[in-house]
């Protein structure tokens, strides 16, 4: 953890944007002492991000586009940081500032005077040069004597105490108390690399002593954390270990390496760990100060998870008494509700071992080191595999799971669910669930209605009013709209690269800044909120006009909640969606890439409804088209009926010039094949349909008339010779009778026969939760969702490209394993 000195220097400087190339002002630090330039983030959490100068070299100043611009250059193979301003004094002046601090060179007389506030001679023991800095020298000092537990919590009481300090999440002190002179056995336990494994379960044998540095005593440590999932994760740490001894006191100091340790290596930031062993009372006494955090770790409370739950397994050093190898305790993680331990598997710890991990020595697609950054990220969740005395077995569950909305607080999201996502035990869990396949009894008193959205109404949350002149939602958000301007120049700078290296433009893909952190699979389930509502009142009904007229609600409230002025990622392959609304479930799933189409089922409370949407886009001069293409069918009980919904198509104007209005186009259509019913409401009518149901005719895109009628023989023929594909819906001829008219603004509210149909205002849909155990092909698993959701766009947008490049790189293995069939 990065603390200023007194001596700093403060400014705003601009900076070049990693994802869309944007540049833009950072206010820094200039850290003489410590010989650190800092820029600090707009997240208060995140504080700095530090580049330690040492590694860094100063590129000289060049003038483009007005800017007196220079390059932070990495020398450990870093990213380069482009920096400048268009006032070329500004410039010149933190140039010469970082050019003099940069690169290797001897430390002012006065940084040596800030790490050693005391002459060194007045200790009684000598330190490498490396360890003797502030923090090391004090908690050297503080174990000496009875150590300080002053303003710190006990985290853990188990055969070890965990303190946690109240002002610092990161610092924490562990005390551990074994009966007995167990010296030898905690030095060699703390202190021989090959031997941690042994009793701390997250550090991998293959960690080792890669040099010794004989001269001061010290040795270099590449130490290798795992984690067991669908995938073999790995963090590899660079740090120096000291050890010394005072009387009969035995010092191990760590300290993190930055400047020696290999560039592609992920290692701990600013850790620095002081460990004791002595004895007093005929009992071994092994007590702990460290601070550390996490490189690119977002949330100081997720760093500090990762420090306790490593701390923890110190517990396991006491009992090398009774056994030569040291077994791991399983940490005691606070699972769902719905686990319990119930009995042990039937299969040796061995054996499942081996279905939960891949051997070490496969070969995966190349980003391993994006998966130790989002495990770090989230959670450092232990390997939980099955001993012979705790074994944990999943309870089966009766019909209902309790869902969990994680939306609202992302800790919560990933206490529930990553936590044990990044353990090798979660698909046994979801597998093992009895998931819901049926809705269960309403719980009217805990409903929860989404009536707002970013503190405004869910529909125009805020970022649209109505367009009073023209009709539609007109786009008012300008942050929203500043990202999506850039996209033009985004794409155009991606288009240029690729053809220079003589690259396909099919691979460019869309900025995520533009995105919402959902999938699409999430998105259709989402739009269905309305349906308890409506369609329940519709099943409790035996009268088919009262249903087709419930149907058409659902419709529309469809169209409101699937709105947005952000798009959905584009979901993988294969991936799926669970979730609940009132007790009643959703379920989602891609099942086609290109084009891309998802399937949904809702199971309701005497209707169903099964979905297959397929997403289409289309692009033109200064407008974007979308529609979810399809049949959305809605199946009653008792009597059967059974209603095909066709969405209409949504799109904006104004994508390149003129305001940016979003509208609703040509007709949405619902039908009912055997009844010969059909509900049908026009957007923006022409004169002769209004004049048709006796309304007025008004000239604007927000405008609704249609109905519910019965139809004659030919219109329900040519809906099934056409398909959802062509039909465009009803002939006017082709009506026998209207039953029921419908007007009036979308954007605002409908009436149906002058009473009111639907209102924006005043009716709402439910909220979404989430299955509490997901099979693990969940929407909400992606690493491209999660960094979003976690603001790191880099990050995002770099798994994004990832995940495209697999999905185009299995589309052609199966385009070419079918062309083996046809021969």
């Amino acid at each position: 953890m990065y603390y200023p000195s007194a001596n700093i220097k403060e400014g705003e400087i601009l900076v070049k944007g990693k994802t869309l190339g944007r540049w833009g002002p950072k206010k820094y630090i200039v850290d003489f002492d410590q010989r650190i330039f800092a820029l600090k983030r707009s997240d208060p959490k995140k504080k700095f991000k530090v580049y330690e100068l040492v590694n860094y070299q100063v590129s000289p100043i060049v003038k483009k586009e007005k800017r007196y611009q220079f390059d932070l250059q990495s020398q450990n193979g870093g990213k380069n940081v482009p920096m400048g301003s268009e006032s070329e004094q500004i410039s010149q002046t933190l140039y010469n500032q970082l050019k003099k601090l940069s690169g290797k060179q001897e430390i002012p007389e006065r940084q040596s005077q800030i790490k050693i506030p005391q002459p060194l001679q007045q200790f009684d023991y000598e330190i490498p040069s490396y360890f003797d800095i502030v923090n090391i020298r004090e908690s050297i000092n503080s174990l000496r004597h009875e150590l300080n537990l002053e303003k710190f919590d006990l985290v853990f009481n188990e055969r070890i105490k965990v303190y946690k300090s109240q002002t610092n999440p990161l610092l924490f002190k562990v005390i551990s108390i074994i009966d007995g002179n167990q010296t030898d056995v905690c030095l060699r336990s703390i202190s021989n690399t090959q031997n941690i494994h042994q009793w701390n379960q997250f550090v991998q044998d293959t960690s080792q002593k890669i040099k010794d540095l004989s001269e001061d005593k010290s040795y270099l440590i590449s130490e290798i954390r795992k984690m067991i999932n669908l995938f073999p994760f790995k963090r590899e740490f660079y740090y120096l270990r000291h050890t010394f001894k005072i009387e009969n006191t035995h010092f191990v100091l760590e300290r993190s390496l930055e400047q020696k340790r290999p560039p592609q290596i992920q290692c701990l930031d600013d850790c620095i760990q002081v460990q004791i062993i002595l004895i007093r009372q005929n009992q071994t006494h092994l007590q702990l100060v460290t601070e550390q955090s996490f490189n690119g770790l977002t949330f100081p409370e997720e760093d500090s998870f990762i420090i306790q739950k490593y701390l923890e397994q110190i517990e396991n050093i006491g009992r090398a008494r009774s056994s030569q190898k040291i077994e791991p305790v399983s940490i005691d993680l606070k699972q769902h509700e719905q686990v319990e331990k119930v009995e042990k598997f039937q299969q040796e710890p061995e054996e499942q071992s081996q279905k939960l991990s891949l051997q070490e020595d496969e070969e995966f697609f190349d980003c391993a080191e994006d998966y130790d950054a989002i495990n770090d990220k989230l959670f450092l969740a232990q390997d939980q595999r099955p001993q012979d005395d705790e074994i944990i077995k999943l309870s089966r569950q009766s019909v209902h799971i309790q869902a969990v909305d994680h939306l609202d607080n992302l800790q919560l999201w990933t206490d529930t669910k990553m936590k044990d996502y990044l353990s090798g035990l979660y698909c046994s869990r979801s597998i093992n669930q009895k998931h819901q396949l049926g809705p269960i009894e309403s719980d009217v008193n805990s409903r929860i209605f989404v009536e707002q959205i970013e503190g405004a109404n869910y529909l125009y949350r805020q970022d649209f009013v109505r367009d009073e002149k023209n009709g539609g939602l007109k786009i008012i958000n300008e942050e929203k709209l500043a990202v999506q301007k850039s996209v033009i120049k985004f794409l155009i700078t991606r288009i240029g690269a690729q053809l220079m290296m003589g690259k396909s433009i099919t691979g460019i893909s869309m900025p995520v800044t533009i995105f919402e952190p959902r999938s699409n699979t999430e998105r259709v389930c989402g739009a269905m909120g309305f349906g308890p509502i409506f369609l329940e009142d519709a099943a409790k009904s035996q009268d088919k006009y009262f249903r087709m007229v419930q149907t058409l609600k659902f419709s529309f409230g469809f169209l409101y909640t699937y709105l947005s002025m952000e798009k959905p990622f584009n979901p993988i392959l294969g991936e799926t969606f669970q979730g609940f609304f009132d007790n009643c479930p959703v379920y989602c799933e891609q099942i086609s890439h290109h084009p891309p189409i998802c399937v949904t089922i809702f199971y309701g409370r005497g209707f169903r409804i099964d979905s297959r949407l397929e997403l289409q886009a289309n692009f033109h001069s200064n407008s974007v088209v979308g529609k979810n293409l399809g049949q959305t069918k809605i199946i009653f009980d008792n009597p059967y009926q059974e209603i095909i919904v066709m969405m209409a198509p949504g799109g904006m104007s104004g994508t390149t010039y003129g305001d940016k209005v979003m509208n609703y186009f040509e007709k949405q259509i619902c039908i009912d094949v055997n009844n010969k019913i059909i509900g049908e409401c026009t957007f923006n009518p022409d004169k002769k349909y209004c004049q048709f149901f006796q309304q007025d005719y008004q000239n604007f895109q927000d405008y609704v008339v249609g109905g519910v009628f019965d139809v004659s023989d030919s219109a329900i023929n040519k809906f099934q010779k056409e398909t959802y594909r062509k039909y465009k819906g009803v002939d006017l001829k082709e009506i026998k009778q209207t039953r029921n008219v419908v007007s009036g603004f979308w954007t605002k509210s409908l009436k149906m026969d002058n009473q009111r149909f639907l209102s924006v205002y005043e009716d709402f849909p439910m909220k979404l939760l989430h299955s509490a155990y997901p099979i693990a092909s969940d929407a909400n698993f992606r690493m491209d969702v999660l960094y979003w959701k976690l603001k790191n766009f880099d990050e995002s947008q770099a798994w994004k490209e990832k995940l495209e490049i697999l999905q185009r790189n299995d589309r052609k293995l199966r385009e070419a394993q079918a062309k083996k069939k046809k021969k």
